[in-house]
């Protein structure tokens, strides 16, 4: 690969520092403690008169759990984990049942893991304390589907959802009316007087319902919203007859309120790990600025804007962005958001002559989309030598075969699962450039 070799370490220099500051263990290690026999988060006193339950969801489920290990020890009473297949690590003890499952698409692991999670959860009494840990990859870690919808008629929903470059806000305001579990509905079939649910982000803007599709909190979402959904994605007609048919029917009673006494923290999100990418290049007297916060939008489109961000630039040394970009699949290829993103960027240096510039879209949980890889360094370089090599890197682009092309050239980066999901960062980085003063 041609790109230049000391920018490529700085960005994985920056993207470790990133992870190291959005681990979830240690996020919730500092968010918690006991007291005099009683949970503290983040200073206020949480009153434990019978048990304390924990139930992680998500990719970094294991990781927090390990967090509240640490910082509670003995205190609690017993776990239960829900995570992705590999995710797993045997770090907890026999007090917590771990459970591996499909992601991003529901398996029947999933479905039975969360039976076993919600029957439990039903038994415990009113002086009973739940710390519900959640994080990214929840909604299809944490599933129940209501009647007549199958464990098949929900995979094929998420495949046809996630087809049509639905982000994930979209993707479980549709799934929410078809689940006994999301929205909320975990904690209203929980007796437990209290809930304490701790969240490591990977939902831009942070909003509690949308991260693992709120199983713990109060929600809002309708059936109604999610009709409108599926017109804006042109599936109404497609989507299966049951799922047609439970959006249709009359919809369950359901408590959608909260309970006052329940409390919600969110211990690390997208924007942790960007500031700590800038401070981690910061400490070597690298001058940073971040340009992006909070980015949506179709991969390809932002790989381009991303080099409008750098054309002309003379400083500083570096630029940094978060957010997370969808891909709207139209080609059999084989790649993720992180590297089409990159392929795209690539394309652009390439016609723009930018030659000095080498760019990265890495994905925090280590996994772009069904990838082993994080996502790839690219530079015009890049481009230059997938040509060389008889791949049309345009071509590949257009056919969402951006793997392909990092599989050739070079620039993956493979971590692999990192325990944490926080969305996605992007670098831009010219060591060429003499400005001194950080932005």
């Amino acid at each position: 690969m041609t790109c230049d070799p000391r920018a490529s370490l700085l960005i994985r220099q920056m993207f470790n520092a990133a992870l190291e500051a959005v681990d979830p263990a240690a996020a919730v290690a500092r968010t918690i403690r006991v007291t005099d026999g009683q949970l503290t988060v983040n200073g206020r006193v949480i009153a434990v008169d019978g048990k304390l339950v924990v139930v992680a969801i998500g990719k970094g489920a294991e990781r927090m759990a390990a967090g509240t290990v640490e910082a509670l020890g003995e205190r609690i009473d017993s776990g239960y984990v829900i995570t992705k297949y590999g995710h797993a690590n045997g770090l907890l003890d026999a007090r917590f049942q771990v459970f591996e499952a499909g992601h991003p698409i529901l398996d029947q692991a999933g479905v039975d893991a969360t039976r076993t999670t919600f029957e439990s959860l039903a038994r415990l009494e009113h002086h009973d304390v739940v710390l519900a840990l959640i994080s990214g990859g929840g909604s299809a870690l944490l599933e129940a589907p209501i009647d007549p919808v199958s464990l098949d008629d929900f995979a094929q929903l998420t495949r046809q959802l996630l087809s049509a470059g639905a982000p994930i806000q979209d993707l479980n305001a549709v799934r929410i009316p078809l689940s006994a579990v999301k929205g909320g509905r975990l904690r209203q079939a929980c007796p437990a007087g209290r809930f304490v649910t701790l969240i490591l982000s990977d939902v831009l803007g942070n909003d509690p319902q949308v991260v693992a599709s709120g199983p713990t909190v109060p929600g809002t979402v309708t059936r109604n919203d999610a009709h409108d959904l599926l017109k804006q994605y042109q599936l109404s007609d497609s989507v299966s007859p049951a799922v047609q048919a439970a959006l249709a029917a009359n919809p369950p009673a359901h408590k959608a309120g909260g309970h006052d006494d329940d409390l919600v923290v969110f211990v690390a999100d997208n924007s942790a790990a960007l500031e700590a990418a800038a401070a981690g290049a910061r400490a070597g007297g690298t001058p940073v600025e971040i340009v992006w916060r909070d980015r949506e939008g179709e991969a390809s489109v932002l790989g381009r804007e991303w080099i409008v961000e750098v054309t002309g630039r003379k400083g500083p040394v570096v630029l940094l962005g978060g957010g997370e970009a969808t891909v709207t699949v139209r080609g059999d290829g084989s790649g993720g958001r992180n590297t089409e993103f990159a392929l795209s960027a690539a394309l652009d240096l390439d016609t723009r002559n930018l030659s000095a510039w080498t760019i990265a879209s890495l994905a925090t949980d280590g996994q772009d989309a069904l990838t082993d890889a994080a996502g790839a360094i690219a530079c015009a370089g890049t481009v230059r030598d997938t040509r060389a090599s008889g791949l049309d890197p345009w071509q590949c682009l257009q056919d969402n075969d951006s793997l392909r092309v990092f599989e050739q050239s070079g620039g993956l980066v493979v971590t692999g699962p990192t325990g944490t999901n926080v969305n996605d960062l992007y670098f831009a980085v010219n060591l060429d450039l003499v400005e001194t003063e950080p932005q």
